[in-house]
């Protein structure tokens, strides 16, 4: 008895071949008999059970072959900010100013709010890097600002 699988349609079919050398042979397929019987080199089937036999077998077509691209290296570089006075704060990146929290005399401490300011959807606020007074607000509500612009001046 020869046992073995063949795909037909993608699907797997178990296969036995009982006695390959008569003719007609008796095939059993997935527990279907058929009576096979070869004649100019091809297989013919003929149902013995009740349900139709299998459709032949077709190759599938080739599939393409799959080429990943890498992309080339990037580098992203942050230009540097202009050159700002000591005792200023700068932007830290470009946005919109939303709100000035300090006026010039203004006392200010370490981490007190200076600016509320806009950038990429978000907001944020601009605090202040140390004690000081402030000496001059160099930017008011809705002013679009660049990267480095100077904010906030102290003395």
């Amino acid at each position: 008895m020869m046992n073995f699988t063949i795909i037909v349609n993608g699907r797997p079919y178990k296969v036995e071949i009982a006695n390959p050398s008569q003719s007609p042979m008796s095939v059993i397929v997935e527990g279907e008999t058929f009576q096979v019987e070869i004649t100019g080199g091809l297989p013919r089937a003929e149902k013995v059970a009740s349900s139709p036999a299998p459709k032949p077998a077709q190759a599938p077509p080739p599939r393409p072959v799959e080429r990943r691209v890498e992309p080339p290296p990037v580098t992203v570089t942050r230009p540097a900010a202009p050159k700002a006075p000591a005792g200023a704060v700068t932007a830290p990146m470009p946005g919109k100013i939303l709100g000035v929290k300090v006026k010039v005399g203004d006392r200010v401490k370490y981490g007190d709010a200076l600016i509320v300011f806009e950038a990429m959807k978000m907001e944020q606020t601009i605090r202040a890097p140390g004690e000081g007074v402030v000496k001059a607000t160099k930017v008011s509500e809705g002013q679009v600002v660049a990267y480095g612009d100077v904010l906030v001046e102290f003395e």
